[in-house]
């Protein structure tokens, strides 16, 4: 915790002066009691005192710590809601997902967990759709419009090669700030995959976010692996890890790989999951090899944790005066109820 007006803090010193008036005051009070009449005929005029009365000053003597520390505007790090996150969920749509080695294909199997993940996260979620085959393509950019996205989803036809590096990319470019903050580096990635380099946009103008305003982001993968096609992926993912985005992968695919028909031909068809493993592994995701409810269940419960809440300075004066003003009113309501006054 910092304090924007940390001088204020040495009035903290008055308190131990206001204890011990409170203190003395009481003991001068005892002193005049008793010359009134000795000790047991004190008590027999007097009667006991009554422990009740020390709870109003007590609450009140409570309370001004906390109003003098929130006059000096105290700034803590808390977890806060946020709308500002975004997921961008990238299906591989190459001709190998076609194999049905993954019931009934290995497309079908991947758009099913898709829609389950999309589903099981936070409505207030941004999520994006990215297909890729031999390029990347964006189909739907952030948004928290879950019609939209099924809809998207359902137009998914298979393609013809894997290129992961290329889905990457893409999932960056359309995360919140990230094409502002990656530059030039994330255009000349996208130039270097794209069918037509002169219609990728250039990276907007104004100042560079500091990495530390990004908003949270993730991009979810959905693919065999097997990448023949694009750029390397080990490039894109470093950039995802400087720009604070984490890769989760599934791998849709039986490890000993399949044969399916290809152009009247039976062809056999691989399924790489080490290329998924090494891009989740350097981002700080996670991979997965099997899609089934349980394990999306399990990435949307991680991604809900991270991205419903973000960590943000605040100032919380308010909230100690408001704990303070609480303590004074309920002090201020019992001397009112037990002696009809107000300390």
């Amino acid at each position: 915790m910092t304090f924007t007006w940390p001088a204020v803090l040495w009035t903290l010193a008055v308190l131990p002066l206001m204890a011990w008036s409170v203190l003395a005051a009481r003991r001068r009070q005892r002193v005049a009691e008793s010359r009134l009449a000795d000790a047991p005929l004190l008590a027999r005029v007097a009667g006991t005192a009554d422990p009740r009365r020390r709870w109003p000053v007590v609450l009140y003597l409570t309370a001004l710590p906390l109003l003098l520390v929130g006059a000096a505007r105290p700034v803590a790090t808390i977890p806060l809601p946020v709308n500002r996150a975004a997921l961008v969920i990238a299906i591989d749509t190459s001709q190998s997902m076609m194999a049905d080695d993954v019931k009934p294909t290995r497309l079908d199997a991947a758009k099913a967990g898709a829609l389950t993940l999309v589903r099981a996260l936070p409505r207030s979620l941004q999520v994006g759709l990215v297909a890729f085959s031999d390029v990347g393509t964006v189909l739907v950019t952030p948004t928290t419009d879950r019609q939209l996205f099924a809809e998207a989803m359902d137009r998914l036809k298979p393609q013809q090669s894997t290129a992961v590096g290329s889905a990457v990319v893409e999932g960056l470019a359309i995360l919140p700030e990230r094409r502002a903050f990656l530059g030039e580096r994330l255009t000349r990635l996208r130039t270097q995959g794209a069918p037509d380099p002169f219609a990728v946009p250039p990276p907007p103008a104004g100042p560079v976010p500091d990495v530390r305003d990004l908003p949270p982001a993730a991009i979810v993968l959905f693919s065999d692996g097997v990448t023949n096609a694009g750029i390397d992926p080990r490039v894109p993912t470093s950039l995802a890890t400087e720009a604070r985005v984490k890769v989760y992968a599934f791998g849709i695919g039986q490890p000993a790989g399949a044969v399916m028909p290809f152009g009247g031909n039976m062809v056999f068809v691989p399924f790489d999951a080490g290329s998924l493993q090494a891009v989740a592994q350097q981002t700080g995701g996670e991979y997965f090899a099997v899609v089934d409810e349980e394990s999306v269940r399990r990435v949307a419960r991680q991604l809900g944790r991270a991205f419903g809440w973000e960590r943000r300075k605040t100032e919380i004066s308010a909230v100690l005066a408001g704990a303070a003003a609480l303590i004074m009113a309920t002090g201020a309501a019992l001397s009112l109820l037990w002696f009809r006054r107000v300390p």
